[in-house]
């Protein structure tokens, strides 16, 4: 038996391919043309509404005038400065210029020139008002008033505020002119299309012709007037700048006449001085701080009885090198008197007195060297003092001069810049007051509306387009949605993918019978060329082929409710098996309401399928054979049954197994026609005794949750489900249905010249 697991490895289910694939173009034309006289009804009822509309309506007229902007304009005064043009700013686009010729206050002044007011076409106060459904219903006034005050209908509105509802009818008015003003800038150009739509041809000329000039008015009164409010400005500007020059100037003055009075002298004068004291200060702090080593040097000298001699200023001392030479004589009396007379001897005595005495006069004049370089080193500390104070003075003198001359300076810019502008404004001011008579409007009419000749057309094109365009879309999604709504099963992929077992052969209506058996039948037997009869060959072929190994012998045909051709499929199947030479029997199981004796001419008399149960000896009596095939059949007779018996009790039998088990060892193929699942539990009870199961499916009618239902309900048992047949299968119209993109269709619908019919 075949499952749906077991299909060819690496090989797609349809389902798998159409996803993979994405949308088939094909496909889609396909169901699209499947509803073509959908979608054209839809169409033509869209197109006989727009008709109807379009007919209904006004005729309209349209005028068009063409206006052009120059943006050359007199630039005297440099008018992004001064003369701000608050209609066209250089660089601003055709789109500022239509927001213009829509605003309100240019529309009512085309109101108030044209007196439209009065027209009730852009009145409401002046239209006929329609008769409405209920303006004969007219209360009495007592009636009226006693339903107000119990709340049956409201009470009257209190009177609205005259300016209130004036300023409402005057909007209401701007409003009507607006939604017949047309406004189209012209790509790559400067011009606009000012068109107006009016019921009435020469209003429709006359308003957009007094748009354009109203424009060109307003273009000029504005710039009049920017001119002028430009003049009264630069006139304010140049008094409050004159008086501002004035001040500049004062102040530079005043500061020039406090700074040369305050410093005596310039600051030139006062920087060449601050530099001699620089330079004399530090030649001062070079000489103290000579001095000051210069002492430490000779200070240490002294301190550490240093040779007088080693000391350039001792030794370059005339009094200290002449008490050296006395210290060196003495010396050398000392040696030689030490060498003839003793140490103690009172020459010795007196001579080294005299040499103790020299250098004590050494040291002291050492000294007096040493405190005449400190005198001088003070001195020099003491000029180093003064003349740091001197500087400091001269750094705060001509610090102070420069904060002054940086003030001038500054005052002195101040007032230039302040004589500047002024000049400017002052020259501008002269310019603007010559400009009032040189203003020219920006734009121009370079064509004005005409008086049209004949209603709009375009819009009742254009209406009928959108109901043909929106038939067109209606009838594609009415189409959609009848195919999604679709609950049965219209091709083999789309079975396959909803109950998980393949079609093993679709089995085609047999025109001009009307579904009735006996028709079919004999259909079946004159053409067995036909489609039909491919069919069910197709069917026996797939059934033996489910297992190769081992073919199964007993066949059980289902389906999950009546009337789905199951029977006379299983008949079929039951025919073809006996024309090829198999010995086949087909067992009517429907105990209620057996189907196949109706299908076959047998003998009257012949037991049936209950006495096959209780007598197995009259198994063969009970088999009876079809008169014009040769079938052999096994029916459940009417009358046979009793009502303390129950179908299931009998086919859940031991007799009913041994009954199936004898005829499978005595046929070749054995058919059990049983009742639909979902209606009673016989066919799951006869499944157990069968080696294949076929589920039968009616094509376009059974529901997808029933048979779903059904086979969850076999598969629950263990049923040896092999596969599913589609019955009565509309060919012409499944080839349509070919669009849900499962990949295959009806192929044997598409080639009728293989088939006798």
């Amino acid at each position: 038996m075949m499952q749906d697991s077991q299909r060819p490895g690496g090989m797609m289910t349809d389902a798998e391919a159409r996803d993979e694939d994405g949308i088939d173009l094909g496909v889609l034309l396909r169901m699209l043309w499947s509803g073509k006289w959908i979608i054209l009804g839809a169409m033509a009822f869209c197109l006989a509404l727009a008709w109807f509309y379009s007919s209904q309506q006004v005729p309209m007229y349209r005028a068009t005038a063409t206006v052009i902007f120059d943006q050359q304009r007199t630039n005297i005064v440099n008018v992004e400065d001064v003369v701000a043009n608050r209609d066209y700013e250089r660089g601003a686009d055709l789109q500022n210029q239509i927001e213009v010729l829509r605003s309100t206050s240019l529309i009512e002044r085309v109101i108030d020139t044209l007196n439209l007011a009065e027209n009730p076409e852009f009145n409401p106060a002046r239209a006929t008002p329609e008769p409405g459904m209920f303006d004969w219903l007219t209360l009495p006034p007592d009636l009226k008033t006693s339903l107000q005050s119990i709340g049956l209908i409201a009470a009257d509105p209190p009177p609205p505020d005259p300016a209130l509802q004036e300023r409402r009818l005057r909007l209401a008015m701007i409003e009507r002119v607006r939604r017949g003003l047309q406004l189209t800038a012209v790509r790559g150009s400067t011009v606009i299309q000012i068109g107006f739509v009016s019921r009435r041809p020469d209003t429709a000329a006359r308003i957009a012709n007094a748009i354009a000039e109203q424009y060109i008015i307003d273009q000029l009164e504005g710039k009049l007037e920017a001119t002028r409010s430009a003049t009264e400005w630069l006139s304010t500007r140049v008094l409050d700048l004159q008086e501002r020059v004035t001040e500049a100037e004062n102040a530079v003055a005043e500061a020039e006449a406090q700074l040369a009075q305050d410093a005596g002298q310039t600051l030139e004068i006062t920087q060449a001085q601050l530099t001699e004291f620089n330079a004399a200060l530090g030649a001062a702090q070079a000489r103290e701080i000579e001095l000051t080593a210069q002492v430490e040097r000779l200070r240490e000298a002294l301190a550490n009885d240093m040779d007088a001699g080693a000391v350039p200023e001792f030794r370059q001392t005339m009094l200290i090198q002449s008490y050296r030479e006395e210290e060196s004589e003495l010396l050398s009396q000392l040696a030689t008197l030490r060498a003839s007379v003793g140490p103690d001897h009172p020459s010795v005595r007196r001579v080294e007195a005299q040499i103790d005495e020299t250098r004590r006069k050494i040291r002291a004049e050492a000294n007096r060297v040493v405190e005449s370089i400190a005198v001088a080193r003070d001195a020099a500390r003491d000029q180093v003092a003064e003349l740091a104070r001197r500087v400091r003075t001269l750094e705060e003198k001509a610090l102070a001069q420069s904060a002054g001359e940086i003030e001038l300076r500054q005052l002195e810019r101040q007032a230039q810049a302040s004589r500047l502008l002024y000049e400017n404004f002052l020259g501008r001011l002269q310019e603007t007051s010559q400009q009032e008579s040189l203003q020219s409007a920006d734009a121009r009419v370079i064509s004005p509306a005409e008086v049209p000749r004949g209603p709009m057309t375009a819009g009742k094109r254009r209406m009928m387009a959108i109901g043909g365009v929106a038939g067109v879309v209606l009838g594609v999604g009415f189409v959609f949605l009848l195919d999604r709504l679709n609950n049965t099963f219209r091709n083999p992929g789309q079975t396959e993918e909803q109950l998980h077992l393949p079609v093993l052969a679709s089995v085609p209506i047999v025109p001009n019978t009307g579904n009735k058996r006996r028709k079919i039948l004999e259909h079946f037997r004159e053409k067995p060329g036909s489609a039909l009869a491919e069919a069910i060959r197709g069917l026996r072929t797939s059934i033996l082929f489910s297992n190769v190994d081992s073919p199964p012998k007993v066949v059980m045909m289902t389906s999950s409710t009546p009337r789905e051709g199951k029977s006379t499929t299983a008949v079929l199947l039951a025919l073809t098996s006996q024309q090829m030479g198999r010995k086949t029997i087909i067992v009517d199981c429907d105990l209620r309401l057996p189907a196949v004796s109706t299908l076959v001419d047998i003998d009257a008399d012949r037991p049936g399928l209950l006495a096959a149960l209780n007598d197995p000896q009259s198994v063969e009596d009970a088999v009876a054979t079809d008169s014009d095939s040769g079938l052999h059949v096994l029916l459940m007779r009417a009358g046979d049954t009793r009502p303390t018996q129950n179908a299931a009790d009998i086919l859940a039998s031991q007799k009913f197994r041994a009954l199936i088990e004898h005829l499978r060892a005595q046929y070749d193929l054995v058919v059990l026609d049983t009742p639909p699942t979902l209606v009673v539990s016989d066919s799951r009870i006869v499944s157990g005794l069968a080696d294949g199961v076929v589920f039968s499916v009616k094509w376009d009618e059974t529901p997808r949750g029933a048979a779903a239902e059904a086979v969850k309900q076999l598969r629950g048992i263990g049923a040896p489900l092999i596969g599913v047949v589609m019955t009565m299968v509309n060919e012409s119209k499944a080839a349509k249905y070919a669009y849900d993109g499962y990949g295959y269709g009806y192929y044997g619908g598409q080639y009728k010249d293989y088939y006798v019919e």
